[in-house]
């Protein structure tokens, strides 16, 4: 069994879409699990215009509110699509850096 290691969901105030509005975001410590991604997934996300760099899954779907960023290993990442994941309640995120991070030392992995 893979380790179970943190991240932080975050959230945004309902209208921190719109013009003028001040962003509020609120973080939510979880443990999550890394999986390896497939091909399949790759080549699937690719034809909808995404690249994932990593696959997360964080058990008890509780846990998961639809949050659209987290900071996981130092850095901003953003979540690109989400799954159920039928063993242990839970979820499955595709999640992508967010261009401009200044969290870790490395940006991107094909650079």
């Amino acid at each position: 069994m893979r380790m179970m290691i943190s991240c932080d969901l975050i959230s945004f105030n309902p209208d921190a879409h719109e013009v003028g509005a001040v962003v509020q975001e609120t973080k939510r410590h979880v443990k999550c699990q890394e999986l390896s991604l497939t091909q399949a997934e790759i080549y699937q996300s690719g034809g909808e215009g995404l690249s994932p760099e990593a696959k997360l899954l964080i058990p008890y779907d509780k846990t998961y509110k639809g949050e659209r960023e987290l900071d996981y290993r130092g850095e901003r990442w953003k979540v690109l699509r989400s799954d159920p994941y039928k063993d242990w309640n839970g979820v499955i995120l595709l999640i992508q850096r967010k261009k401009g991070n200044a969290g870790g030392s490395v940006v991107s992995r094909y650079a």
